[in-house]
């Protein structure tokens, strides 16, 4: 008691990283050869721009041209781009449809594709809710039934000629500005039908019987009540405020639910024979001229001359 004990010392442990080293040499391999491999594979002139190529700029240049222009195109079919370049599909170049045209151009023997089939049309026109309302679209079952056709097999070009799709009797681009027409689905995803009930909160939005009351109660007490004013007026958005809207009256256009045609039912809209209904009733040369709205304006909405003070025969 009193007298301080000794304690022993411990004996010393030294630590010992020998198993390290293997793992850390082959860190450093890989670390070596991944090194090795980038120097090897990054291009010489990589990062003169940024993080591209300087070089690309050559390869670019020294490409083959695939594209010519619809200038090109024009040189001979100048009558055809003529009626395209007034039509719905004037913003569309010839060859986002027919593919380039350079091999073409060098040989006449070569055709260009002419895309017929009916998925051709529905890579742009199919209706999905990825697209903005004011974009022409189609359900072509729901088309198909609305029209009567009864061959499914049907293809858009029977009826719509991809040149002018809509026969518009004047050019699209001086077709008069007209305010936004906004569509249910612009703002909500899934929800196409504009008579669905909206709230008393819901926002005010400019839709065809927000200015034209008296037209649209017209429309509905005629054969034509089905049919969305935007089907025979087209607009066409320009931007954020405005559109062009197009009021076709070219028979052509009427044709498009109205000609008699084979691959047709009788459940669909009235249907004509043409050219031998207007040989039917034109007694003179200028009535076979005239629109299908100059007889039948009844049968589809009265029209006033002036709504609002702004002419409406336009």
């Amino acid at each position: 008691m009193g007298v301080d004990s000794e304690v022993p010392d411990k004996p010393l442990i030294r630590p010992d990283y020998r198993h390290v080293y293997p793992v850390g040499i082959i860190l450093i391999v890989l670390i070596g050869v991944a090194l090795g491999v980038r120097h090897w594979l990054i291009p010489e002139t990589f990062g003169q721009f940024g993080f591209y190529r300087g070089a690309a700029l050559e390869d670019a240049r020294d490409h083959g041209m695939s594209y010519v222009g619809g200038a090109a195109c024009a040189e001979c079919h100048g009558d055809i781009v003529a009626i395209h370049d007034k039509d719905a599909h004037g913003g569309v170049p010839c060859e986002t449809c027919h593919g380039p045209g350079t091999r073409h151009i060098r040989d006449n023997d070569i055709t260009m594709p002419v895309p017929a089939t009916r998925e051709d049309c529905l890579v742009c026109h199919r209706k999905l809710d990825a697209r903005p309302g004011s974009f022409p679209q189609v359900d072509w079952q729901e088309h198909f039934r609305f029209l009567g056709v009864a061959d499914t097999n049907t293809a858009c070009v029977q009826c719509h000629s991809a040149h002018e799709p809509l026969f518009m009797d004047r050019d699209m681009r001086k077709a008069r500005l007209h305010p936004l027409i906004h569509q249910c689905g612009d703002c909500h995803l899934g929800r196409t039908d504009p008579t669905t009930p909206r709230p008393d909160s819901h926002p005010q939005i400019f839709q065809c019987d927000y200015c034209h009351p008296a037209i649209a109660a017209s429309r509905d007490k005629t054969s034509h009540k089905k049919v969305a004013c935007s089907t025979c007026h087209m607009f066409v958005r320009e931007n954020s405020f405005s559109g062009r809207i197009v009021r076709n009256a070219d028979p052509r256009f009427c044709l498009l639910c109205h000609r008699r045609t084979p691959f047709k039912s009788p459940a669909g809209p009235p249907m004509i024979e043409w050219p031998g209904h207007i040989k039917d009733v034109a007694g003179e040369t200028p009535d076979a001229k005239r629109s299908c709205t100059d007889c039948h304006q009844d049968n589809i909405h009265d029209m006033p001359t002036k709504v609002k003070g702004v002419p409406h025969a336009l």
